[in-house]
Parts: structure tokens; C-alpha cells; sequence
């Protein structure tokens, strides 16, 4: 029996107990916090998020990279990126479209039945929707860089899918609305039976900056294209810098045609062409806008200027097919540009042309202004390297000591295997204003060369403020001991006296008894240069160098022969484990 009190217990047990339990997946959703991003914070700020992507676009750009195999890398980084999240996706797709190599993904973001070969080309037209279009404009709105045509697709399709865009009733001229730099080639054989040249009044418009013609035909198109090339200026009228590029090869003569475009590009400040009228170098040098010039020789090269560059010309390079051919346009040019760059056809040269071409430089070029001197030897017919080389004899020395001013000096195609200790001593003394230094590294015929590391020391020594340095040396000859001799007090470098009068030498006298320390340079290169086996004689070249370049992190030699490569290897490596 329940008395009083255990039925008051019993009912307000009862009224407690909940009659129904709601399951928690059908409560209502009520506002909760937010769960913490995985991003990291500092990528939600857009200047840093630029900044890696923009590093990683130029990955594959880099001529330093290990991946020289693997030139895609760096896009497939970017299209996993636009994929990761909303945060990413715009950005990622800005840096991975940003640069074409070819216009095949703007072709292959469309449907496979416009563009897949088993397709036929006439289908195409109508296919071109709403959807179609919509997909192609959300990827060429990003495309500020594109080299045409297509490489993949074959010139049919590609006119037929191109010409659809253009007809689409929505579609706006050009194709690319925000592109600034155009380049247009016909290296691969296939272009040289349907060049697509009139492709390009599609692409071109008033943002376009920079246009470079790599054509091979020219002037042998047909009067659709030769039209297009003609009305350049008219497309894309705000053009500053043009390259229009012909084989060394050719006998076609395309001063005329490259003339009647560049006059009317006022705001032309950088032309890389063939030799042009007097006439017209006379209209390009009058206007203050031209700063860069670059003058290609070849078999036809009839045209010559008569005059001297004005001083806002500062950039100026000439290429021909021979060092004889050089000297014939040099003859008549006077100029004080502060670079200067000079390709020379060495299949074609004699030594005592190109001995000729170089001692008429200090004459032609103002001595005093001139920061920056290139000689490169090249194949007399392809704008490729030498298959031959020359090396530096004491008039090339001679002639090129003759500048004071020169800050950057690049003579590494030629041969430098005999050139001594003494000969660069001698040498570099009428150069201390250098800061990159490049000589023979890229030798076609790697000779071996005679001088060691003295003559390293005796460059680091006379150029105080080097920070590039390309040479090569003959790494097995034994380093100096670091006797350089005693000063008036018959003390050698980096002993001091203490109050008795007994020598004692300094703690770090590891770092200046070669007496030279350069602290700027932290790469070099030594290209085919030699080295010893003996693990004794690495040491003691590690020791030399990384006393004599403190911050020297890098040596790069060639890859071949393996065994040269991996001795230098093994030197870098005590060069770091020294520290």
C-alpha cells in the first residue's frame, strides 16, 4: 500500500519525465560557431597569395631548375590549387592561364567534337552555343601572354573553331580581351604550308604591348596574310616593343615590309629587326622613345645606316652570319649605348676577322659609358649555339680591357683553355670595375684549360666587388700554400706582434692568407673545368675557395663527364660542412 507521501514522489517522477524524445537529427538547426579554417591566415591576404602563386608559375620558366625534364610541374601545382577551395580557385586560375605556349587549351576547353580529329571541321559551326562561348570567355579573360598558333591541333580545325568564336553573335573583338604580349611563329614544319598567319587580327587589339613575328615565309604569304601583317599597326596600334625574327639563312630581304609597319608605331621603344632603311633608322632615332635596338644580319642584309645612335639608345645588338659581315654595318655606326650585345656566326668567321671586329670597338663605342659588353658565338646559319669557337688571344684580351666603365663581361662561348695564371693577372688588371665576370664556361670544344686557382684568386683579387663569376680552371693542380709574400714589417698577412715582439697569428687567418675575401659571390661556375680525384687535394681546394668567397654556397659544373660533376659536388658539399 502507497501511502501520502510515496504517491507525491510518484507523480512528480511522473510530470518530469519527458511523454516524447525528439531524434537529433530532426531538431532544427540553431546557429552554432563557425568551424576554424584549414587555410592558413597569411594566404587570405591577396599580395602574399600572389606572390607564391606567381613564384610557383615561374617554376618551369627557370633555367636554375633541378626539373629541366619536367617543364609542367609547376602548371599542374596551380590546377591542383584551383581545385582545392573557393579561396584558391580564382587566383590559381589567373597564374595558371596567364601564360599560353600555345592556343591548344583554349581550343581544348570547348567540347571534344569541335576539335578531336575524328570529327569532321564543318561540323563545328553549329555547335557554337551560349554554354560553349560562355566556357571559352572564363579562360581567355585571364590570358595575358599567348604564342600562336596551335601545336597539337591541326591548322584546319583550329581556323574552323577560331572562325566559329568570331561569328558567335555575343563575341566581342579580340578573342583575348585583356592579352598584352603576342607571339607568332612558324617554327614547326607544318606552318610553313599553312602559316595561320591571318589568325592573328583575332588576337590582336589595342591592349597588346609587346607583338614578336617568328615567320620563316615571309615575305612569301599569301595577299589574305601579307594583309593581316600589313594592318599590324592599325590592330593593335599602342605597341612598344616588336621582334620580327628571319633565319640567317634566308636570302629574302624584308627591310621594306618591316619598315612600312615600325614607322607607324610611335611609342616604339624596343625593336629587335632586320637591317633597315636610312630612312626609317632616321624616323626610329629621331622619336626619344627608342631605347632598345637589335639589328639581325643575314644573307640579303643590304641595307645600312650612316649616322650616329643617339645616347637614348641604350641597349644595342647586332647578329650576323659572319664576323666579316658584322664589320661591314659596324663600319658606319657610331653610338655610347650602355649595352651592347654582339652575336657573331662563327661557321662562317676567320680569327682574324673576328680580331678585327672586336679592336674596332673601342672605337665605335663610347669607352666611358659602356656597363655591359656580350660577345657570343653562334651558328652562321640558326640562332643556335656555335659548333665551332675561337679562343681568347691576347688582341681579344687587349681590345676588351680597353673599356674601364664595364661592370658585366661575357666572353664564355670563347675559348679560354690558354689563358694562364699570369695572362689573367695581366688581364683583369684594366677591369676592376667588374661585378659578373663569364669566360669560356660554354666552350663547344672544352679544352682543358691551363690556368688553376691562382687565376681565380687573381680576378677575386682585382675585381673587389664581384658577384657573378664563370670560369674555368684546372681544379687538380694543387691550391697555394697562402705564401703571398711579407710586408715592410716582414710580417705575412693576418699575423700580428704582441707586446714581447713575438708573432702570433690572427683566428681567422683561414679567411685572408690568399689575401682576398670577396663576401658578394655565393654561385659559380666552372663549367668542364677538371678536378682531382685525391680527397686530400678537394679538401684543400674547399679550403682555398671558401676563404677566398665566405658566402660561396654553390658550385655548378657540367653534368658530363658524370665523375667531374660529382668531385665538384663533393667539394660543395665540404664547402658547407666547413662552416
Amino acid at each position: 500500500m502507497l501511502t501520502d507521501k510515496h504517491r507525491t514522489r510518484q507523480v512528480v517522477r511522473k510530470a518530469t519525465k519527458p511523454l516524447l524524445s525528439i531524434p537529433q537529427r530532426l531538431k532544427p538547426n540553431r546557429p552554432t560557431k563557425a568551424p576554424a579554417t584549414s587555410i592558413h591566415r597569411c594566404l587570405l591576404i591577396s599580395e602574399i597569395l600572389c606572390l607564391i602563386l606567381e613564384f610557383i608559375r615561374q617554376f618551369d620558366e627557370s633555367p636554375e631548375s633541378e626539373l629541366k625534364w619536367d617543364r609542367a610541374s609547376g602548371r599542374r601545382t596551380l590546377a591542383s590549387l584551383a581545385r582545392t577551395c573557393r579561396t584558391l580557385s580564382a587566383p590559381a586560375l589567373d597564374a595558371l592561364w596567364m601564360r599560353l605556349d600555345s592556343l591548344d587549351p583554349l581550343i581544348k576547353v570547348l567540347p571534344r567534337r569541335m576539335w578531336a580529329k575524328k570529327h569532321y571541321p564543318f561540323v563545328v559551326r553549329m555547335f557554337m552555343g551560349e554554354k560553349q562561348w560562355a566556357t571559352f570567355r572564363k579562360y581567355a579573360e585571364r590570358v595575358r601572354f599567348v604564342r600562336g598558333p596551335c601545336w597539337r591541333v591541326s591548322a584546319t580545325i583550329q581556323h574552323n573553331v577560331i572562325a566559329a568564336l568570331a561569328r558567335y553573335p555575343k563575341a566581342s573583338f579580340p578573342l583575348l580581351p585583356n592579352l598584352t604580349e603576342l607571339v607568332w611563329s612558324e617554327l614547326k614544319m607544318s606552318n610553313l604550308i599553312d602559316p595561320s598567319v591571318s589568325l592573328i587580327k583575332y588576337f590582336a587589339g589595342p591592349g597588346v604591348t609587346t607583338v614578336s613575328l617568328f615567320l620563316i615565309c615571309w615575305p612569301n604569304h599569301v595577299s589574305s596574310e601579307l594583309a593581316v601583317l600589313a594592318d599590324l599597326p592599325e590592330l593593335c596600334p599602342n605597341v612598344t616593343a616588336f621582334t620580327a625574327f628571319f633565319p640567317r639563312s634566308s636570302y629574302n630581304d624584308h627591310s621594306r615590309e618591316i619598315g612600312e609597319i615600325v614607322r607607324r608605331w610611335p611609342h616604339l621603344r624596343v625593336l629587335r629587326s632586320c637591317a633597315l632603311s636610312q630612312t626609317v633608322m632616321e624616323t626610329l632615332t629621331s622619336r626619344r622613345t627608342l631605347d632598345t635596338l637589335s639589328i639581325e644580319l643575314n644573307n640579303s642584309s643590304t641595307a645600312v645606316y650612316v649616322g650616329q645612335l643617339p645616347p637614348h639608345v641604350q641597349t644595342w645588338s647586332l647578329g650576323g652570319n659572319s664576323a666579316a659581315l658584322c664589320l661591314h654595318y659596324l663600319a658606319t655606326i657610331e653610338g655610347s649605348p650602355t649595352h651592347f650585345h654582339l652575336r657573331i656566326g662563327a661557321d662562317d668567321s676567320a680569327t682574324g676577322d673576328i680580331e678585327t671586329l672586336v679592336s674596332v670597338l673601342p672605337i665605335l663605342l663610347d669607352k666611358t659609358r659602356l656597363c655591359t659588353l656580350t660577345i657570343e658565338l653562334t651558328s652562321s646559319y640558326w640562332s643556335t649555339p656555335a659548333s665551332d669557337t675561337f679562343s681568347l688571344s691576347p688582341s681579344l684580351l687587349s681590345s676588351l680591357s680597353s673599356f674601364p666603365s664595364l661592370r658585366e663581361l661575357d666572353v664564355s662561348t670563347f675559348c679560354a683553355a690558354e689563358m694562364d695564371d699570369w695572362a689573367y693577372e695581366a688581364w683583369i688588371s684594366g677591369l676592376t670595375s667588374l661585378t659578373s665576370l663569364k669566360t669560356g664556361v660554354a666552350d663547344v670544344s672544352k679544352a682543358k684549360p691551363v690556368a688553376s686557382v691562382r687565376a681565380v684568386l687573381a680576378v677575386l683579387k682585382a675585381c673587389r666587388e664581384l658577384e657573378t663569376l664563370w670560369i674555368v680552371f684546372d681544379g687538380s693542380v694543387t691550391p697555394p700554400s697562402g705564401d703571398v709574400g711579407v710586408d715592410e714589417n716582414g710580417k705575412q698577412p693576418g699575423e700580428t706582434e704582441d707586446g714581447d715582439g713575438e708573432r702570433r697569428e690572427d683566428e681567422d687567418k683561414d679567411k685572408d692568407e690568399w689575401a682576398v675575401t670577396n663576401h658578394h659571390i655565393t654561385h659559380i661556375r666552372v663549367g668542364h673545368s677538371p678536378i682531382g680525384e685525391d680527397e686530400k687535394g678537394l679538401e684543400a681546394l674547399a679550403r682555398c675557395l671558401r676563404a677566398a668567397m665566405p658566402r660561396l654556397e654553390k658550385i655548378r659544373a657540367d653534368r658530363y663527364p658524370s665523375e667531374s660533376d660529382t668531385r665538384w659536388r663533393r667539394v660543395q658539399e665540404m664547402l658547407v660542412m666547413g662552416r
